[in-house]
């Protein structure tokens, strides 16, 4: 009788201690089931406060008159964030009149009081851009390195890589297609010449022209990768600066990035920079910087630049051997003329 009663009271303390447990589970559950309904209620709380300010600044702004915007003078040159929205008015509601594209230069004249929009100069007019769509810092672009390309085994003798001098295609503007822009025929450009006195067996060239003009020029790079990422080149010889005159923010970090970009594919490449046949000093001065870190060789042509008797001359007139007359107009005036190209082809020769 004694044991039976014994168990009775362990069995009782065990159901006693099990709905305790129970309870304590329902009410931590309870307890977190009212803290969450407690978050959303503060989040929704704060949404609709969110809310409830930007329509009263929307409010506020679209009740402003134009001519109740009022201006500090405030002169700078920033850089626009990705897709920076260009408005017709200082406030968020406005008419977008357009979008910048990274690192694009924003020439800023103001800056306005009540929303803190800066007033812009584009395209000979005036817009208005968000204190949050510009930066006061150029912002890096990656270079496109892929783990999904590789140093190529297959090998080629040389390079060229360049601008119209290069290679330029058939346009209404001149007689040739697909080779240096002036030349009289491919094998009197620079390349072939070069490619002729030294016996190349394979080479390529072709045109980076748009990377120049570009404020964001390492998008620009994988247009080399049909070529570096297919061939390892014994030499690699860069034509670049002549259209750089007029973009030239931070075209020393763009060229030093696609040194170190071909580098990465084709690291045991022999890289030659060609000097400006246009004598634009500051981009000179700073490819041969680059040219010094980066352990390329620098190829002067300082004693052709300027030279007339190298250049085309506008008006002057060429005949093709089929007949057609071409006018040399003002885009092929300053190009290298045949004796240009040759003088170009000899101080590379030389330095080959």
């Amino acid at each position: 009788m004694k044991k039976k009663i014994v168990i009775t009271l362990w069995v009782s303390l065990l159901i006693l201690v099990i709905a305790f447990g129970a309870l304590l589970v329902y009410e931590d559950k309870q307890e977190k089931a009212a803290l969450q309904a407690r978050i959303e209620k503060e989040e929704e709380e704060l949404r609709l406060a969110e809310e409830a300010a930007e329509k009263e600044q929307e409010e506020k702004e679209a009740s402003t008159p134009k001519d109740e915007y009022t201006f500090k003078d405030f002169e700078a040159n920033y850089y626009a964030q990705s897709k920076a929205t260009v408005r017709e008015e200082p406030y968020d509601t406005a008419e977008i009149i357009g979008t910048l594209s990274l690192d694009s230069i924003v020439q800023i004249v103001a800056q306005c009081n009540e929303t803190d929009y800066y007033k812009i100069k584009i395209n000979g007019d005036y817009g208005y851009v968000s204190a949050n769509d510009v930066s006061e810092e150029y912002l890096p672009i990656p270079l496109p390195v892929s783990s999904s390309k590789s140093v190529p085994s297959a090998t080629k003798d040389i390079l060229f890589i360049g601008n119209s001098i290069t290679l330029y295609p058939a346009t209404k503007d001149w007689w040739g297609s697909g080779w240096g822009c002036g030349a009289t025929t491919p094998d009197n450009d620079y390349v072939h010449l070069t490619v002729a006195a030294k016996g190349y067996s394979s080479y390529d060239y072709m045109s980076l022209r748009a990377w120049e003009f570009s404020s964001t020029r390492n998008y620009e790079l994988d247009d080399l990768d049909p070529y570096i990422t297919k061939y390892q080149y014994g030499t690699i010889v860069i034509e670049l600066g002549e259209n750089v005159k007029g973009h030239e923010n931070h075209f020393k970090e763009d060229l030093t990035d696609m040194i170190k970009y071909i580098k990465t594919y084709n690291p045991n490449a022999r890289i030659v920079m060609l000097d400006n046949f246009w004598a634009y000093k500051s981009i000179i001065s700073t490819k041969k910087e680059v040219a010094s870190e980066q352990g390329a060789t620098y190829v002067s042509l300082s004693d052709i630049q300027g030279v007339q008797d190298y250049m085309l001359q506008q008006g002057d007139e060429y005949t093709t051997p089929d007949g057609t007359v071409y006018t040399i107009g003002s885009f092929l005036a300053g190009h290298p003329n045949d004796a240009g190209f040759a003088a170009i082809a000899q101080h590379l020769i030389s330095a080959l």
